[in-house]
């Protein structure tokens, strides 16, 4: 090559070298606008905020607890609504959740504005952690209750027994609802005050969540209990009306009436036609069974039937009486409050119709539960009573094929408490 054509070589390599230099090493800006690539800015919309349905962008919130003699007058007459608005608000809140029923330490949320003036909109009562009342007080007065979106999870806990059923289950995470529900299904079967140090269980349930705290229990799918070295298991079976519990061969392991009809409890005393009284001080027969039990703890239907009583005797306190058909009824005495249900209304077996007391002549908080046959009252805890309806022969092949299937799951829930610890966890 002569030294002409090399000369431009060496320039065009030269020019291309100091174009890709001064691409990559000057600042942005000195690049020419015409080159520069520019996106628009994302625009966020901020969702709205709301409250039990009710948007914050418009109210501002007061929230607190229920305090003890506490009115819906002391907690909104500050808040510029009337007396004659109150006398509406409690009149209009009887066909739904009444304003005197509020229970002290409940939450409640107050919606105001603060233009002139501050003026509640909307007051929000929670009764309990599922349901909540809304008393619309802006424009025209409404009253309306609302239940919270239920999550339904199952559990598997299983257990040895140190000191007792409600012992190991509470300890672990369980609750008391959980215990009721199992004594409920093995009422029958086993005497829970009887079980002994190295007994075991397992247990398939249902807990029910709201915002991810637990609100009680769903059903019992299948437990298994080893007591005194002898198996009990229960399978969950529903033959069109409601889950039933069953052995291995298909029999109910429940009877027409439940075991306990206050929440898992302790006897604190029996039927005895020669006892003592303690507040009368002399000897007459009490012919009923004592369930010591908390305050306000829930009292069941031990069965179907009709209310055929319900009101206050100086010796019975506040009391239900229930007509199961024309052979049983049964008491229920001594009660804090009364249930929703009232007299001649229908009840089912476990719904709740009063809570514990000691109203009448009671030293303690109990129920007292009266059990008559023909019209006489007998021993309950003494009684053969009649079982639920068996399984018809058509049905024992589709519970063939659930017990088979509550079996494996049962096998599969290991037994942590051999290496001394016991736990509840979700399948």
């Amino acid at each position: 090559m002569n030294k002409k054509n090399l000369g431009i070589v060496v320039a065009i390599i030269g020019v291309v070298a100091m174009f890709f230099y001064f691409n990559n090493n000057l600042p942005k800006s000195s690049i020419p606008l015409s080159t520069e690539f520019t996106e628009e800015p994302e625009v966020v919309i901020a969702e709205p905020e709301y409250k039990f349905g009710i948007s914050l962008d418009e109210y501002k919130i007061l929230e607190g607890k229920i305090q003890r003699n506490q009115t819906i007058a002391d907690i909104l007459l500050p808040f510029n609504i009337s007396n004659q608005d109150i006398f509406s608000i409690d009149r209009l809140s009887k066909a739904v959740f009444s304003v005197r029923n509020f229970i002290p330490n409940r939450d409640y949320t107050l919606f105001y504005t603060e233009d002139s003036l501050k003026r509640a909109a909307y007051f929000v009562y929670e009764p309990s952690p599922l349901e909540y009342v809304i008393y619309q007080l802006k424009d025209s007065i409404a009253i309306y209750k609302e239940e919270r979106e239920v999550e339904v999870v199952e559990r598997t806990m299983s257990g040895k027994i140190t000191v007792s059923l409600d012992h190991a289950i509470r300890e672990n995470g369980g609750s008391a609802a959980l215990v009721s529900a199992v004594a409920d299904v093995f009422g029958w079967q086993i005497d829970f005050r009887a079980l002994q140090v190295g007994d075991w269980f397992k247990f398939i349930y249902e807990e029910k969540l709201v915002n991810g705290q637990s609100i009680g229990i769903g059903a019992v799918i299948g437990a298994e209990f080893n007591h005194v070295k002898n198996e009990y298991k229960a399978y969950a079976y529903d033959q069109g009306d409601g889950f039933d519990f069953y052995d291995e061969k298909g029999e109910s392991l429940q009877r027409a009436f439940l075991r306990y009809p206050v929440e898992y409890s302790r006897i604190s005393s029996r039927y005895n036609p020669t006892r003592f009284h303690p507040v009368l001080k002399r000897t007459t027969a009490h012919l009923g069974t004592d369930f010591a039990a908390d305050k306000g703890t829930p009292i069941k239907a031990a069965a179907d039937g009709i209310i055929i009583a319900r009101g206050w005797t100086n010796g019975n306190g506040n009391y239900v009486k229930i007509r199961h058909n024309g052979t049983y009824t049964t008491g229920y005495l001594h009660m804090s409050k009364f249930g929703n249900y009232k007299n001649g209304q229908k009840v089912r077996k476990g719904d709740v119709i009063g809570y514990v007391g000691k109203t009448g002549l009671a030293t303690g908080y109990h129920l007292c539960f009266r059990f008559w046959k023909n019209d006489k009252q007998v021993d309950f805890l003494r009684e053969r009573l009649p079982a639920e309806k068996p399984l018809s022969k058509e049905q024992m092949v589709k519970f063939d094929a659930t017990k088979s299937l509550i079996d494996k799951r049962l096998n599969d829930i290991q037994l942590e408490w051999a290496e001394g610890v016991v736990s509840a966890s979700s399948k």
